[in-house]
């Protein structure tokens, strides 16, 4: 049997198994009759098959992705909420961990590790394919802190404050980091040992509902010290970013831009036009340029459905992302990342079927094109790259 025929069977019965699964929902929720205070346990699991389009160690196999467990509790106006994910390779991570406390209907305070509020967040994506704004630390990123959020049906404001980041070996998302907390690091990024401290992220939009769907417009600036532990000196990073949310019936719509520096003051011989990011587990430590602006387009079209031969099937969701790099030094060339796919809502099942398309992207090319973020000057550099990606999971 060919392997897209393994494949084409493997989803199959996926879904018929889907047909006859009841959603159970968390394995384990409790509450009181009033639910002032109740524990709910969930998460998923997922795994991936690839079909990557340049030579790589996954091209055709069926690889787990990851598993998460999370934990809400409530207890009158508090509220717990924390997510940890296992990854492949036996790695670990704090994906989010907080404590909340709502005084009010339109306040919302919120102390651990929390999410960056900052312009289209926490996913600014339909697909499971991460796009350029997450390996620049622009989604689902998290920081221990403490947030405030004032809301109503016309605005969200949103203050945060990050004294430090989350410690390389637990953080689920990349973000600047120095080469030391790292486990392992190339000769050439061992000399650039900057942290970012005491972050402040503002986040303000304004919604308005129509008859034809939900708006909502948005301005996001963050700012920090970026410390380098060679020279103790203190550079800054900031970002300041535009966002729009737009939905017309079935159609959603995302648009944001995004610029960002980071002045470190790094040793003499030590090139600023790069900064180190860290990750845990999805990809190695890497460069991306210092100075950039990121633009992201996205839509989505979601078909509600209604079908006696797989009764858990509600819903599919067409989509396309689109995101591009465009770096300060003019020659060093641009990034760009298009993705686009189904994704099946038969809960307690969730299947994405991702194509994407990117060139200078560090994702679709792996090591070979490790400079895709800054130079450009590796061996698949300006050279378009595509893979196939169906994740499917199951969340209980």
């Amino acid at each position: 049997m060919s392997k897209k025929s393994y494949l084409a069977l493997s989803i199959g019965c996926l879904i018929s198994v889907s047909v006859y699964a009841e959603v159970q929902g968390s394995p384990f929720k409790w509450q009181t009759e009033d639910g002032a205070q109740s524990l709910e346990l969930g998460g998923f699991v997922r795994a991936n098959y690839r079909d990557e389009h340049w030579e790589s160690q996954n091209n055709g196999k069926v690889l787990f992705d990851n598993a998460r467990l999370n934990v809400k509790a409530k207890y009158n106006q508090f509220y717990l909420d924390t997510s940890y994910a296992f990854q492949d390779d036996h790695k670990r991570s704090i994906e989010h961990a907080f404590v909340g406390y709502k005084p009010n209907q339109n306040n919302d305070i919120q102390a651990g590790i929390i999410y960056k509020p900052f312009a289209i967040y926490p996913f600014p994506e339909h697909a499971w394919t991460f796009q350029i704004p997450f390996f620049l630390g622009f989604a689902d990123s998290v920081a221990p802190g403490i947030s405030w959020k004032n809301y109503s049906d016309a605005y969200d404001l949103t203050l945060a404050y990050m004294p430090i980041m989350s410690n390389g070996s637990i953080r689920y998302a990349p973000e600047a980091g120095s080469a030391d907390e790292l486990d392992f690091v190339l000769p050439n990024q061992q000399q650039y040992l900057n942290e970012k401290r005491n972050q402040v992220n503002i986040r303000v939009a304004k919604k308005f509902d129509y008859e034809f769907g939900k708006q909502e417009f948005g301005f996001s600036s963050a700012y920090s010290q970026l410390h380098n532990k060679e020279t103790d000196k203190d550079g800054h990073y900031y970002a300041l970013g535009l966002h729009a949310l737009n939905n017309y019936g079935k159609w959603d719509f995302q648009t944001s831009a995004i610029h960002y520096q980071y002045d470190a003051k790094n040793p003499d011989g030590v090139d600023g036009d790069k900064i180190l990011m860290q990750s845990n587990g999805l990809t190695p430590a890497y460069f991306v340029a210092s100075e950039g602006t990121i633009g992201i387009f996205n839509i989505g079209y979601t078909q509600p459905v209604t079908t006696k031969f797989f009764p858990n099937l509600k819903s599919v969701k067409f989509y396309n992302d689109y995101s591009i790099l465009w770096k300060d030094r003019s020659d060093w060339s641009d990034s760009q990342m298009d993705t686009f796919g189904i994704q099946f809502n038969a809960m307690p099942f969730l299947i994405w079927v991702d194509g994407s398309v990117g060139k200078n992207v560090n994702v679709l090319g792996g090591a070979k094109n490790s400079t895709g973020y800054t130079s450009a000057n590796s061996d698949y550099s300006d050279e378009w790259k595509f893979r196939w990606n169906i994740n499917i999971g199951y969340n209980f």
